[in-house]
């Protein structure tokens, strides 16, 4: 899909197309480590209050639906798009850095 480079009008095009994957992929990490930084913090509340507590049900709802959420076929599918991303952008990165040793 992405054959080495011979030309530099070719390098251009890989360069504008790693651009604008890589927003893309940014912004998909951005979203997916949003949800498990709030988990994570969910998770350190959860230990550090008493379940009988009505705080403890209120955070344990939210921690649930986020890893609901988690499972979610749009999360997954956000998840398959960005490890995608990420090996597209490797191979861009390295077919530019191949041409221009060259």
């Amino acid at each position: 899909l992405y054959p080495p480079i011979t030309s530099d009008s070719a390098r251009q095009k890989y360069k504008q197309e790693f651009d604008s994957d890589l927003k893309r992929y940014k912004q998909l990490c951005a979203e997916m480590d949003s949800v498990n930084d709030r988990l994570n913090q969910l998770s350190r509340q959860l230990d550090s209050i008493s379940e009988d507590s009505p705080q403890y049900q209120d955070v344990a709802e939210e921690y649930n639906q986020l890893k609901d959420l988690k499972r979610s076929p749009d999360y997954q599918s956000k998840k398959l798009e960005c490890k995608a991303l990420r090996n597209k952008l490797f191979h861009i990165k390295r077919m530019v850095s191949d041409y221009d040793k060259v």
